[in-house]
């Protein structure tokens, strides 16, 4: 899930270096214009000109693409063989070898090396080279004093910068592929890490159930024998307090493994939990819960819905809370909002510099678990938190 994870985000950021790429042509729109005002051999304006609409066109529409549609890697390719058959086009209606259209042919393996991976990158020095040698000796200022000369080393320029940009590539893509890598080991690590605290948490929690609490109602059941023998005021407030205490260890026992969760699945624990915390709190509650059955991953739903509810009960100044769960588009999807005084981006930030570290917890949590956590909130107008993860139910 993870690698799945990791897959888009590598095209999200593929778009944005298309995207980028395809603002880089407009300026070189002007550039060519301009570079035509200046004295080259054997110019053919009309072409030129022609081309240069052309390719204008090009960079709008790609412009335009990258904007409204979803980028890909065949698109990265395609637009490149473009850009070096236009550039090559330009070149030759302006003069050739001498063109200065020629320093565009720079641009191709530099844009290659951060939107390709290094065979590709290759390919497309390799290709830029050879249609700047190719169109440098069909023209007629080839034969010209020098011409050779100037054009192999050009060529050697070309050449030199592509083996760079070539290395750059492979230097970006080893990078990215250490990132992956420690990536998917951190979730490795998070995925243990909570698996053991949750066991730990129902050993505890299964520990006080069968031994201390089940003591406590021993006690109390001597308590009340003694009490119906000999009453008296001492032994009435004895049992109210091991009732009290009854009643806070197996609140306790809850908190550490809820076992509603385990026997009825995640909606009617959530439908508890939530019950439960608004009656406290005074809050309007308004409940759609539409998810039968058990989720591999409940258990991180679970907490971070109660870490939120927590958090609106004791920091939002809400009156009304509304809690969403279903099945949408693939994903369990868990929505808590409130309409409480919000908060600004930065106090989240302030909270967790000051060791507030709950809502963070609970974000790593079901990123580990392949999900996403959202939050929408403004000052004064209410909090929304959303939060999905892949359905992947058990049992």
């Amino acid at each position: 899930m993870q690698l799945l994870r990791l897959a888009a985000l590598a095209e999200s950021t593929a778009g944005d270096t298309e995207r980028v790429v395809a603002w880089l042509r407009l300026p070189a729109i002007a550039l060519f214009a301009a570079g035509e005002a200046l004295v080259a051999p054997n110019p053919d304006h009309t072409r030129f000109l022609v081309s240069l609409a052309l390719f204008s066109a090009w960079s709008v529409g790609m412009l335009a693409w990258t904007q409204l549609r979803t980028v890909s890697g065949r698109l990265a390719i395609s637009a490149t063989v473009v850009d070096v058959a236009a550039i090559t086009a330009l070149t030759v209606f302006s003069g050739g070898g001498f063109s200065h259209a020629r320093l565009a042919y720079f641009l191709i393996p530099v844009t290659a090396a951060f939107r390709l991976r290094p065979w590709i990158t290759a390919g497309a020095a390799a290709l830029t080279t050879t249609a700047y040698v190719l169109q440098a000796l069909t023209q007629r200022s080839s034969g010209q004093a020098g011409a050779t000369r100037h054009i192999i080393v050009e060529a050697g320029f070309l050449a030199w910068v592509g083996l760079a940009c070539v290395v750059l590539s492979f230097l970006l893509e080893r990078r990215t592929s250490l990132v992956a890598s420690l990536a998917e080991q951190r979730t490795r690590l998070l995925a243990d890490a909570l698996e053991a605290e949750q066991r730990e948490r129902q050993t505890l929690a299964e520990a006080l159930h069968d031994h201390a609490l089940q003591n406590l109602l021993s006690a109390r059941h001597e308590l009340q024998e003694a009490t119906e023998a000999t009453p008296h005021p001492a032994l009435a407030r004895a049992d109210a307090a091991l009732v009290e205490t009854v009643a806070q260890l197996r609140e306790a026992v809850f908190e550490l493994h809820p076992y509603v969760l385990d026997q009825a699945g995640l909606e009617l624990a959530l439908r508890s939990v939530a019950q439960d915390a608004a009656n406290r709190a005074g809050l309007e509650l308004r409940l759609d819960l539409r998810y039968e059955g058990h989720h591999t991953n409940e258990q991180v739903i679970f907490s971070a819905a109660r870490e939120l509810l927590a958090n609106v009960i004791q920091h939002s100044q809400a009156t009304r809370m509304t809690i969403h769960l279903a099945e949408m588009a693939g994903d369990v999807e868990l929505v808590v909002e409130d309409n409480g005084c919000g908060f600004a981006p930065e106090h989240l930030t302030e909270q967790l510099a000051n060791g507030h570290i709950g809502l963070a917890s609970q974000r790593v949590r079901v990123e580990a678990a392949g999900g996403s956590m959202r939050w929408t909130s403004s000052e004064g107008i209410g909090t929304r938190v959303v939060i999905s993860i892949p359905d992947q139910r058990s049992g």
